[in-house]
């Protein structure tokens, strides 16, 4: 085996059109974070190099080492599938990886991993009134992705058994690759750092904290109704407040109706979007994290969470138990009467909350952007064919680190 550095750089092509636009969430936070921890690993055994009709937003290419190619055309599916073969080709790409559920070109130039994190944008209970140019759209793209990739990446084993039932995958095709937090995340926050973050979104001391986004599969208007009958059966006993933290987008309108319908807006906050920054601190003042979701391929905020040190409290259903591995209590996500019992035993037990905060910190060190980072590679090195060589400054600072 030859020693970092014999060889070439594998030349990597991502999807760039999620990056064309700020903003530190969903996909775009996951490449930043896997390509930012791949760069850490290997450096120079490796180029970079991002395809998108539009310039690449400023902030992304300062956290990121990256090459930007931008060519326009007159509509995304030309784009798509006619201009950016082209170009894979006259870059010398090797791979070509759409990190954002779909993106690869039916052409084949080169080899094709895409990143599919779930399907909940497949499945009729959550598409609802969608234009049929739009569905067109997801079936045309699931079309090409089946027929040209080589490789599926995502991000839970729940996932991986819905996309090869979903997209009719030999269950070989597809690896399993979790996300993970970002190191800030497991740094203590101090009480003034916690207090400054609470009087910038004007919160409360201690609460129960809600974080993502107002659509159906949120289902955060089950928590309210939880959290009403918790009210109600913590009268005289200390009741903690709610935070439902995110963009006041999609549902919310219906979520404002039934805080106000059951006479909560004193005991409930909606602070709206928190600031990337301030996501720590918001984390290591709550109470627990409440997570009712519906339907998730992951749930990064449970990872954030636990390290954060924060007991976690969440759905029973989807991917959750899998992320959590006994690590939080979980819930039946349709009761509000199953939410609000878990709730008041944290109010409670204050043993419990040690102990949850205990088992938070240590389910988080399963996750990292590093193992992302490596596994990744492993797929890109095996469609390769390549030496392991490539791997070993990884190897070698992973060893350092111990």
């Amino acid at each position: 085996m030859g020693k970092v550095g014999t060889r070439t750089p594998i030349r990597i092509g991502l999807d760039g059109r999620i990056l064309m636009h700020y903003e530190m969430r969903g996909f775009a936070r996951y490449t930043i974070e896997l390509f930012g921890a791949m760069k850490e690993a290997v450096g120079d055994n490796i180029d970079l190099y991002s395809f998108s009709p539009g310039p690449i937003a400023p902030e992304f290419l300062a956290q990121l080492d990256i090459k930007p190619v931008v060519f326009p055309a007159r509509r995304e599916i030309l784009w798509e599938q006619v201009e950016l073969p082209k170009q894979l080709r006259r870059t010398g790409i090797e791979v070509f990886h759409a990190t954002a559920n779909r993106g690869l070109p039916w052409a084949r130039v080169c080899r094709y991993v895409l990143t599919c994190h779930d399907i909940i944008d497949r499945l009729p209970e959550y598409c609802v009134g969608e234009h049929w140019r739009g569905r067109w759209r997801k079936k045309y793209a699931d079309f090409a992705c089946r027929r040209s990739a080589d490789k599926y990446i995502t991000v839970s084993s729940f996932s991986k058994q819905d996309i090869c039932r979903f997209h009719h995958l030999s269950p070989d095709r597809v690896a399993v690759i979790y996300n993970a937090a970002n190191r800030r995340f497991y740094e203590r926050m101090t009480a003034e750092q916690m207090a400054r973050v609470r009087d910038r979104y004007r919160l409360p001391p201690e609460y129960f904290l809600f974080l993502g986004g107002f659509d159906r599969k949120k289902n955060a208007e089950v928590l309210v109704e939880a959290f009403a009958r918790l009210q109600k059966s913590q009268l005289g006993t200390g009741a903690r407040p709610l935070v439902l933290a995110g963009e006041h987008k999609w549902d919310f309108a219906d979520v404002t109706a039934k805080i106000r319908g059951r006479s909560l807006s004193e005991q409930v906050f909606c602070p709206g979007q928190i600031a990337d920054e301030d996501l720590p601190g918001l984390y290591q003042g709550a109470l627990a994290l409440v997570h009712p979701s519906r339907y998730e391929g992951f749930g990064l905020q449970l990872v954030e969470a636990m390290a954060s040190g924060v007991p976690i409290l969440a759905s029973e259903t989807t991917s959750l138990p899998e992320v959590l591995d006994g690590a939080g209590l979980l819930f039946n996500p349709e009761n509000p009467d199953s939410i609000a019992e878990q709730m008041m035993r944290v109010v409670k037990d204050p043993a419990l909350r040690i102990a949850l905060a205990e088992k938070s910190r240590l389910r988080a060190k399963f996750f990292s952007w590093q193992k992302a980072a490596e596994q990744t590679l492993g797929v890109y090195v095996q469609l390769l064919g390549r030496g392991g060589d490539i791997l070993q400054k990884s190897a070698t600072t992973a060893e350092q680190g111990r």
